[in-house]
């Protein structure tokens, strides 16, 4: 199930983070246009560019949280055993996902419902929208800590098993 769910995840965050990216090289290609041709320089897609690299930094970072290639320490890992490298990296999945769920689902949730009432200068959009993508990849981080500790705690009980079997 959490294999299927990871497949589903992967290819909605792939999606999303490229057709963010995609939407971001537009906006960003008119605003040098507007900017250095037509002498006027457009805020709306310089706003637009900005909140949307936050959404992308959010699914982005998510997804590699889900491939477990984020920042760790390889060089303190290495030089454990299997079954403490597997403990290892229980605890740090553990870790992350509660900083996630406290900083990112709790505060960003707050944030966002809080600027709800504050409107952007430059875009028709409360705040609170662009606010949104902290909780969103939060949630999507937290789903792939959840990922990570179970393909864990199977390699946990595999290594168990072997350990018995070899003793």
């Amino acid at each position: 199930m959490m294999t299927q769910l990871r497949k589903t995840l992967n290819k909605i965050t792939a999606f999303l983070s490229c057709l963010i990216m995609g939407v971001m090289t537009i906006l960003v290609t008119w605003q040098v246009i507007t900017r250095f041709v037509l002498n006027s320089p457009s805020t709306i897609t310089e706003a637009l560019a900005k909140y949307l690299f936050l959404w992308l930094v959010m699914i982005a970072s998510a997804y590699v949280i889900g491939k477990r290639d984020h920042m760790n320490l390889q060089l303190v890992l290495h030089k454990l055993n299997p079954i403490n490298q597997i403990r290892f990296g229980i605890a740090s999945e553990v870790i992350i996902f509660l900083f996630v769920l406290c900083v990112l689902v709790y505060g960003g949730g707050y944030i966002a419902v809080n600027a709800m009432s504050q409107m952007d200068s430059a875009l028709p959009v409360p705040v609170g929208v662009v606010y949104l993508a902290l909780p969103a990849g939060g949630i999507l981080a937290a789903i792939y800590c959840l990922c990570n500790l179970t393909d864990f705690i199977k390699l946990y009980k595999q290594e168990k098993e072997e350990g018995v079997h070899h003793d």
